[in-house]
């Protein structure tokens, strides 16, 4: 139960091609058997051509798909189709592992964000410089999506340290805490080997998403409130000894209505526009574990 012949033939062998993708090489071999029993994983190497082998003329096309069919009716005789084409940047093997390559792709998603600044840097407060709350504007988030391919489970712990958390230095041309990590999912493939081995070769396949937002993630109200520091004797004091504080009087010496502008937890003169507070919500951490997008 043998090969005893393989010859490679016109009939069947060809090129297509359409416009903005690569060409689509077809080779085609005729081989012969010593018995019908003869295994057809033996047949289908039987021209020597493994999955990524290039093409002999056009290197950069390679072994990406065969067929085998029966070719005389008696099980004596096999048809053995390969199709060489440019390999997707997802399907494209790496050297080191043979396993796919990380490969990067780019998405964008628009929502809504407060806002206590204009476009011209120039705080949005009514005519007497009371903050305008709740004030939003649409944001969109430009992302940069990355699929990352591991043979084994080290996806997992990196899924647990960095998701929600932002870069804590430049990265891909980033300033620090603008780009925002999201871990978005995971999924177990099986690959047929380059090297023409039977067993299928189990990997994962994580996707990772990178947001940008120039004024980076963090949170940032008003610093306005009802309330002010005080001293013991009930004197509005900025200082961390005034630990004590008290409802902030009006002219008419009742609580005020509304959020005052505050400084250091005192209450501003009239007038001066409120300050914005600033809160890092997510932790930093350093990015180049995941290489840089190509």
């Amino acid at each position: 139960m043998a090969v005893v012949a393989t010859v490679e033939i016109a009939r069947g062998t060809g090129v297509s091609g359409k416009y903005g993708e690569s060409f689509t090489f077809t080779r085609k071999w005729i081989v012969r058997v010593d018995s019908p029993s003869t295994s057809v994983v033996t047949i289908s190497r039987a021209a020597g051509v493994k999955f990524n082998d290039p093409h002999p003329e056009f290197a950069n096309h390679r072994a990406m798909e065969f067929d085998l069919t029966e070719e005389s009716g008696d099980g004596m005789a096999w048809g053995l189709t390969v199709k060489y084409y440019v390999p997707p940047v997802e399907m494209t093997p790496s050297s080191s592992t043979g396993l796919p390559q990380d490969f990067w792709s780019a998405s964008g998603s628009t929502s809504t964000s407060t806002i206590c600044y204009d476009s011209l840097e120039r705080p949005i407060v009514n005519s007497e410089a009371d903050a305008l709350e709740g004030a939003e504007r649409e944001v969109t988030d430009f992302s940069i999506v990355l699929t990352k391919i591991t043979g084994d489970l080290s996806w997992s712990p990196l899924a647990a340290y960095y998701t929600q958390t932002v870069n804590s230095s430049t990265w891909n041309g980033s300033e620090p805490g603008t780009v925002k990590c999201m871990f978005r999912s995971a999924n177990k493939k099986f690959l047929t080997p380059t090297d023409g081995s039977s067993d299928s070769v189990p990997y994962w396949e994580s996707v990772w998403e990178f947001a940008y937002r120039a004024d980076t993630w963090e949170f940032r109200p008003w610093d306005i409130g009802f309330n002010q520091r005080v001293t013991a004797n009930g004197n509005p004091e900025e200082s961390p000894s005034a630990t004590r504080r008290a409802v902030i009087l009006g002219a008419d010496k009742r609580p005020v209505k509304s959020p005052v502008a505050l400084r250091n937890g005192v209450a501003k003169t009239p007038g001066e526009p409120p300050d914005v507070l600033r809160f890092r919500l997510y932790k930093s951490r350093d990015f180049s574990v995941f290489g840089t997008p190509s």
